[in-house]
């Protein structure tokens, strides 16, 4: 018989915590009984009833979706669905979670996570490091990317089934499948965007959907937890022999895209600007930043029905607009540097649904018109480009496609319209 470190058998263990999580729900039950009306929710919690069918049942993992998915279409013609899977071990001993699978409101499956693919997507409460593993009592974020081909239909809800290896439950019981998390997909209409650069040869860096630095960039602030960046990108720009800058790589001047004129992409109001913070050397990330200086010299653009954009980095004394007026798309907001946390020149740039770029959930947008010309083979090819100043090896037989009303994806090297 398995020990655990204080001597009680796992089968014993696991039994002391289903009393008290059963003593937990009737206690809950009791105390909802009311005449008042029970009021109604619109967020993703609204679908949680249809997680539960058949009798009830004590499960060893409890999840939600924090912030229901929003549909998009990228680059590449897909919709796109990228949202976060928040697990909580709800047991006293470790979890290995073996599987994740996706199903729409026909209980079809449209996403299916094996053990390395959640080794990949799950990450513990305050780490940036993948796991499988769930220590007792932990949450953690699993980080959902579902991809519909084109003219297939997008679900307008999604559940996911959990399998989970549980110490804490006697053998024969401790594998199950748990049906959790039941959300809402979210069909708002997007905004269309314009240019917020002109010219060619800028690289989408750390953009949608799977690269880690702003897609799973979970930040807790004010007690609760934001993805602002979920769709960010970061713009950074080639030139002709594909190399990213030349020259010196601590002077922000032999950057390509130093200097370049940002854009506003929408008619908007100025909710939020900085303008005082002076360069960083390139090369690495500064030390102690404030977390008000992150975004170094910025404006925020409040472009209607919810949607907020964030412009970070800007040179200082480039940032142009004050708070409060009211800008027209295609404006010069200022131009393109290396202030607040910033290892190269770029324009950061994105979208959320509030005016804080930190306290708010990120949001796609798409752009009008681009044309993509060549597309980066790995991140760490961009990293290498970016760090060592060699070109940028770039995927073999990409062919230059135009696109209207879509999102532009990691790694694409596109042209905007001047």
């Amino acid at each position: 018989m398995r020990t655990e470190r204080n001597g009680m058998p796992g089968s014993m263990r696991y039994l002391r915590t289903v009393v008290g999580m059963t003593s937990l729900v009737v206690t809950l039950g009791l105390t909802s009984c009311s005449t008042e009306a029970t009021p109604t929710s619109t967020n993703s919690s609204t679908a949680a009833a249809a997680t539960t069918q058949g009798p009830d049942e004590v499960t060893p993992l409890v999840g939600s979706v924090p912030f229901a998915p929003i549909p998009f279409v990228g680059s590449d013609d897909k919709n796109h669905l990228v949202y976060e899977l928040s697990v909580t071990n709800f047991t006293g001993a470790p979890m290995i979670v073996d599987r994740v699978k996706v199903r729409d409101g026909s209980d079809r499956v449209v996403g299916d996570l094996d053990a390395a693919a959640v080794r990949g997507r799950l990450q513990p409460a305050g780490s940036r490091d993948g796991t499988d593993r769930l220590a007792a009592g932990q949450s953690g974020t699993i980080f959902i990317h579902l991809t519909i081909d084109a003219g297939a239909p997008v679900p307008d809800t999604l559940v996911h089934e959990v399998t989970v290896t549980a110490d804490a439950m006697p053998p024969g019981q401790n594998n199950p499948t748990i049906r959790l998390a039941a959300t809402k997909v979210d069909q708002r209409k997007l905004p269309v965007l314009s240019a917020p650069l002109a010219g060619q040869h800028y690289i989408a860096a750390d953009g949608c959907c799977d690269a880690v630095r702003h897609t799973r960039a979970i930040l807790p602030i004010n007690g609760q937890t934001f993805v602002a960046q979920r769709y960010a990108i970061d713009y950074e720009q080639a030139d002709d022999q594909n190399r990213i800058f030349t020259g010196d790589p601590r002077d922000p001047k032999n950057y390509a895209i130093f200097g370049k004129e940002v854009l506003a992409v929408s008619d908007g109001l100025v909710v939020g600007t900085r303008n005082d913070l002076p360069e960083q050397v390139p090369g690495t990330f500064p030390a102690g930043i404030a977390i008000d200086e992150a975004d170094g010299n910025y404006v925020v653009l409040d472009i209607g029905n919810g949607f907020y954009v964030n412009y970070a980095h800007m040179q200082p004394g480039s940032v142009r607009p004050k708070v409060g007026d009211r800008i027209a798309k295609g404006t010069v907001l200022g131009l393109v540097g290396n202030t607040g946390n910033s290892v190269a020149p770029h324009l950061h740039l994105h979208v959320m649904n509030g005016p804080s770029p930190l306290a708010s959930q990120g949001l796609p947008a798409l752009y009008d018109r681009f044309t993509v010309t060549g597309q980066v083979a790995s991140t760490a090819d961009f990293d290498a480009a970016e760090g060592k100043g060699v070109p940028l090896v770039l995927m073999p037989g990409r062919t230059s496609s135009d696109h209207t009303d879509q999102m532009i994806l990691d790694q694409n090297i596109v042209t905007f319209p001047r």
